[in-house]
């Protein structure tokens, strides 16, 4: 079979901070930074690197063989575009109207390509060498959206901007959609030509995309729906991959288990649902067993997938006790539903058609498929209103060339994070546990309470002190990061960090 040259992760995350310094994020082989904070008390920002693979696959497309080249290998001529179109885009929600002007963002503006912060694309080659995105331009006033270099092995590392959000202060009035505002987020595509040692014509590797997002202010929470759930759901319905006929109980059941366990370290009403003793603390050793086992009553299964909402009937309600406590995509007051890929391999699971194989080891992944696992696990799969990293059209299956994998013909830079909030600190304002329906929104990248004391056991709001739109603005980087630490009786519990705003 021919080989091919593909960049991985297909979609990196990068994500902005204060701090010039950076940390690479999350990796199949790498552990979190220790500190999320510079010696001068700046938040770190998330770097996302690429790499090239000579991969070999099969011809269902899996993949069977990838080989990493670096620099000591071939020589690569990489090409980046960052740009954010938020400011052109239209307003949040959507409205049937969008043909009318007033339903664009700064709808007064004629000269729309000023609206757009695009520094335009960037060539890098060979190690050491460094570019940089700050010749954009918001208005009148010039954007910088980060950096990026080569490293000694020849990876593509893209660092985003530094948080900087901006406008006329009496106009910061709501979550979504602020005229004259700006903010430094962005996205678009990663290219590269790479000529192997000896050869003479280039060949052009499958392109990848960058994400520069918010920040990730609980980073060991996941969410129930990822954003490799979103994308494998839309390489599903392209026909591209394939669901397994018995789910394995380890690879695709209790992940789910514990995401929904883990909201409990970060959102206040799963804190009582999924608390230890409760009924919704599913991953409680015994409790686990009895799942993982095919031949266990049905029933066990059952109380816990009948709490889900069915993606294939959203229209129907299963309150109370329904789970995730998160608004779904029309901000309704039914929860957020798993992908039809999911609650399909849950289906499974509660027929007992599935592999009981907890304790053993599973196959290892091929690293560069865990290269975009691991970078999409760590992101929000919803809900899209508008967003956290990327905006509500991820989920469309026309928009990907191969399975995970953007289309850098169809979209343009800017495109994937045009429609989230601008600035996004107004919506981690507003996005909190809500008063209306009892529901919140991303709770593993925005908590809602968190553990502030872990001797004690003392919670508190995340965002306590913090009020307004302004002061999201002013105070986004001081507020705390949830890492894991241990409890009194030895247990791992997940406690607030870090935090440089009075404890409150």
């Amino acid at each position: 079979m021919p080989a091919t040259f593909e960049i991985h992760p297909t979609i990196g995350i990068s994500r902005v901070g204060p701090s010039e310094a950076f940390f690479p994020g999350p990796e199949p082989d790498l552990g979190p930074p220790t500190r999320y904070r510079d010696a001068e008390g700046r938040l770190l920002r998330q770097a996302a690197r690429f790499r090239i693979f000579e991969c070999v696959r099969d011809d269902a497309g899996r993949l069977i063989h990838a080989d990493e080249l670096r620099a000591d290998r071939c020589d690569v001529e990489w090409s980046v575009h960052l740009a954010n179109g938020k400011g052109a885009g239209a307003r949040f929600p959507p409205s049937p109207a969008l043909r009318d002007q007033n339903q664009l963002r700064n709808a007064d503006q004629p000269d729309r390509a000023k609206l757009v912060i695009d520094p335009g694309p960037r060539s890098l080659g060979g190690p050491g060498r460094t570019a940089r995105f700050d010749t954009g331009r918001f208005l009148d006033e010039n954007v910088s959206l980060g950096e990026a270099h080569i490293d000694d092995a020849g990876r593509l590392v893209v660092v985003g901007g530094f948080g900087r959000s901006e406008g006329p202060a009496a106009t910061l009035r709501d979550f979504a959609n602020n005229d004259g505002w700006f903010d430094d987020v962005s996205d678009g595509p990663v290219r590269a030509t790479v000529t192997l040692s000896g050869a003479t014509e280039p060949v052009e590797a499958a392109a990848a995309w960058v994400v520069v997002a918010p920040p990730d202010f609980a980073p060991p929470i996941e969410n129930l729906v990822t954003l490799y759930d979103v994308a494998f759901q839309a390489a599903l319905d392209r026909g591209w991959v394939s669901a397994p006929e018995r789910p394995s109980f380890v690879r695709d059941i209790l992940p789910i288990l514990r995401r929904a366990v883990g909201y409990k370290w970060v959102l206040r009403l799963a804190q009582d649902g999924h608390g230890p003793g409760r009924r919704g603390d599913f991953t409680e050793s015994a409790r686990v067993a009895r799942l993982a086992d095919p031949a266990a009553p049905k029933s066990g299964r059952m109380a816990i997938f009948e709490r889900l909402r069915d993606p294939n009937h959203p229209d129907v309600a299963i309150e109370p006790g329904a789970m995730p406590r998160l608004h779904d995509e029309t901000n309704s007051d039914l929860v957020l539903s798993p992908t039809r890929s999911q609650y399909a391999m849950l289906e499974r699971w509660v027929a007992g058609e599935f592999i009981g194989d907890l304790g053993q080891a599973l196959p290892a992944e091929p690293f560069a498929d865990a290269l975009t696992r691991s970078s999409l696990d760590a992101c929000a799969g919803g809900p899209f209103f508008p967003g956290i990293e990327v905006g509500r059209i991820m989920p469309d299956p026309q928009l990907y060339s191969a399975p995970f994998r953007l289309d850098a013909a169809k979209l343009v830079a800017g495109d994937i994070t045009r429609g989230n909030a601008v600035p996004w600190q107004a919506d981690f304002m507003l996005c909190r546990f809500g008063d209306r329906s009892k529901l919140g929104w991303w709770p593993a990248q925005r908590p809602d309470r968190v553990l502030v004391d872990a001797a004690s056991g003392e919670t508190g709001l995340w965002a306590r002190g913090v009020e307004v739109y302004a002061d999201m603005v002013e105070s986004w980087h001081e507020l705390g990061v949830v890492v894991p630490a241990r409890g009194p009786g030895g247990d791992e519990v997940f406690v607030e960090s870090e935090r440089l705003l009075p404890r409150g």
